[in-house]
């Protein structure tokens, strides 16, 4: 999360477009909100969409906006995203799911610097810093040719990779109480024992940052105790899907993924330790999506 920082605190005062990539519910709008408030246009409107939501149908007047009567229920002129965020900065989240006809328009917008509302006789230059996110493999998705490659190198130009939750485990003991402060006026004040603590570390955490903050929504509002200790967090933890297997499989991640950043990233160390075969090891990457690993 160190490098993390310091990427974003690196490209915010750039103009180039910047790619967040992560799992979902690591963090990402967070992420682009940090490189909006350390730009130099924090002054001006942060606007974020996500485009997965957005019905096909809609998508081309949410990004670009409609004059009156270009389409029937047009009653008035509509400003896109684009125009919204003028001078500032737009978010585009879950950009790896836009349709083909979304993909060119973007890439038009993103090359000529201009939009054409729906209806419009003529282009306007738009002036927007563009932060886009997405849980996807990109470079697999042009691979398969479901993702333009011209517009994929366009948005390829700053990368930033959020780290899943259970590759940075112990980051709960800093995230855990700060989850709690913000739900202080729902439920009251509550603190973690470290029996909680460890019982949150054991843990997979497939839905990430997103799915603590709601498990440790569920286990402070089933007590009246001022303390959470493991039994309230395990008690929540049953209302998941397939918590047992996320716990060990969790744990197992969060191991390899410590022993492979204490020894810089060396398959070859790490198996030894490990005792197991440095195929093993490989199976172990791919299968807890540990990255950036060297050796």
């Amino acid at each position: 999360m160190a490098r993390v920082r310091s990427a974003l605190q690196q490209y915010a005062p750039s103009t180039a477009t910047v790619c967040l990539l992560g799992e979902t519910g690591t963090g990402k709008e967070l992420a682009a909100l940090a490189i909006h408030h350390l730009s130099p246009r924090s002054k001006f409107p942060f606007v974020g969409v996500n485009v997965a939501a957005v019905p096909g149908s809609l998508l081309l007047s949410e990004l670009f906006g409609h004059e009156r009567g270009s389409f029937t229920g047009a009653t008035a002129r509509h400003r896109g995203v684009f125009e919204q965020a003028a001078r500032g900065t737009l978010f585009l989240d879950e950009v790896g799911e836009l349709g083909p006809e979304g993909q060119a328009a973007l890439l038009r917008t993103i090359e000529t610097r201009a939009i054409r509302p729906i209806g419009a006789e003529r282009e306007r230059a738009v002036d927007v810093r563009l932060v886009v996110a997405t849980h996807r493999d990109l470079s697999s998705m042009v691979t398969r040719g479901t993702f333009r490659a011209d517009l994929y190198y366009r948005l390829n130009t700053l990368v930033v990779r959020l780290p899943p939750l259970r590759h940075r485990i112990w980051d709960v003991k800093d995230i855990g109480p700060h989850l709690l402060e913000r739900l202080r006026s729902d439920v009251g004040e509550r603190v973690l024992d470290q029996s909680a603590f460890q019982a949150l570390a054991d843990y997979g955490w497939p839905g990430n940052v997103r799915q603590l903050s709601n498990v440790l929504h569920r286990a402070a509002a089933s007590t009246s105790s001022h303390t959470l200790s493991a039994r309230h967090v395990k008690a929540a933890l049953e209302e998941e899907p397939l918590a047992r297997r996320e716990i060990l499989d969790g744990a197992h991640a969060s191991m390899v993924a410590g022993m492979l950043e204490a020894d810089r990233g060396s398959i070859s160390a790490t198996a030894r330790r490990l005792g197991c075969a440095r195929s093993t090891l490989r199976s172990f990457i791919r299968r807890y999506n540990i990255v950036h690993v060297r050796g």
